[in-house]
């Protein structure tokens, strides 16, 4: 079966072939998920028999220079894996997949899922989450998380790898090497001495940062956990969507990296409240965690979370202004969190 390039390739022929369905007639529109996707997305309004009428089509990107990265550390490959292998086993909300398929040698796939517009509200970035609200997002991380603590099972899917495992360090580092001097240019005041000193020495720092965060029971990380990628329903569920970035790292890397770029915490003890709910929901799912160990790991990866703020800076257009928005936004954050937990010296 042919893989879809571009949308004009989304046929009602191809459609009905993949979805065993008849399908005479599809409306296409373009469609986003804010700053990080690796490719095309698009709703598909569908004419013919059968339910659901809307989905989303997301395909990878329509060009080699927006495949690059997502190549390299096998995106496509990651999110068409959940869906065809893993989303099955976790306990949270995502959306259904109707059709999932990837190839290694061109880096073209489709995904085919339900579209969760319907169902709940998609939170903001940049509006962020007060830490009184945040409880709905950090308890279905926990969740899903304590559905995959320590699971050795994982090591026998070839596209979950370690956070700490080659490709990544490198590619991450040659990512934030390039987007560094654009991120010190476009954020100029945000960038404190102190800042500059950090940023200055990051990437040398990310191969023994990962490897910290790989350091303890590891989980199904999302990896992208964030406001942008969470519906939240009339019933207080969270569906997550955008599984391209999923690895084996510890739990508390994905509560720092919610944390640092979505919540909204004007008190600094607001910090060790979001950790209490995400371990409280550990714990009322059998997940007995070292607090101090917990602690740490939120730490690191509050230190490790700069570099997606960077990066989504490097990929700044001067007309996009919610993108220009949603990195001051994830800086102003980040280095809230690492004043208030003490993170700009932990040793490596």
């Amino acid at each position: 079966m042919t893989i879809p390039r571009v949308a004009d390739d989304l046929t009602p022929e191809w459609l009905t072939d993949v979805l065993g369905r008849k399908v005479t007639g599809v409306q296409i529109e373009p469609v986003g998920v804010g700053v990080g996707l690796a490719g095309s997305l698009f709703r598909l309004d569908l004419e013919g028999t059968g339910e659901p009428k809307s989905i989303i089509a997301k395909l990878s990107a329509p060009t080699d220079e927006g495949r690059f990265v997502a190549t390299v550390i096998n995106m496509y490959g990651r999110e068409v894996g959940f869906y065809t292998e893993l989303s099955e086993h976790t306990a949270i909300a995502h959306p259904k997949c109707f059709y999932a398929v990837h190839d290694p040698e061109t880096q073209d796939s489709v995904i085919l899922i339900e579209d969760v517009s319907a169902c709940g509200t998609v939170l903001d970035s940049v509006v962020g989450i007060d830490v009184d609200d945040a409880g709905p997002a950090l308890r279905t991380l926990a969740r899903h998380h304590a559905t995959f603590w320590d699971d050795d099972a994982l090591t026998e899917y070839p596209f979950l790898l370690r956070l700490a495992d080659e490709p990544y360090p490198v590619a991450v580092a040659f990512a934030y090497d390039a987007a560094w001097p654009t991120t010190q240019e476009y954020m100029a005041d945000r960038i404190t001495p102190e800042l500059k000193v950090f940023g200055d020495a990051y990437s040398a720092r990310i191969p023994a940062l990962y490897e910290k965060l790989c350091d303890g029971p590891m989980v199904l990380s999302h990896a992208d956990w964030r406001a942008d990628n969470l519906f939240l329903t009339p019933d207080g569920e969270v569906i997550a969507v955008d599984w391209q970035l999923i690895d084996r790292s510890v739990g508390p890397r994905d509560l720092s990296y919610f944390v640092t770029q979505s919540v909204n915490v004007s008190d600094p003890a607001g910090y060790e409240k979001l950790f209490d709910t995400y371990l409280d929901e550990l714990r009322s799912h059998g997940v007995e965690v070292d607090r101090d160990w917990a602690w740490e790991m939120y730490r690191y990866g509050t230190a490790m979370a700069f570099v997606y703020p960077v990066v989504a800076c490097g990929a700044l257009t001067v007309n996009d202004e919610r993108h220009l928005e949603v990195c001051r936004t994830m800086i102003d954050r980040w280095k809230a969190a690492m004043d208030a937990l003490d993170a700009f010296d932990l040793p490596l």
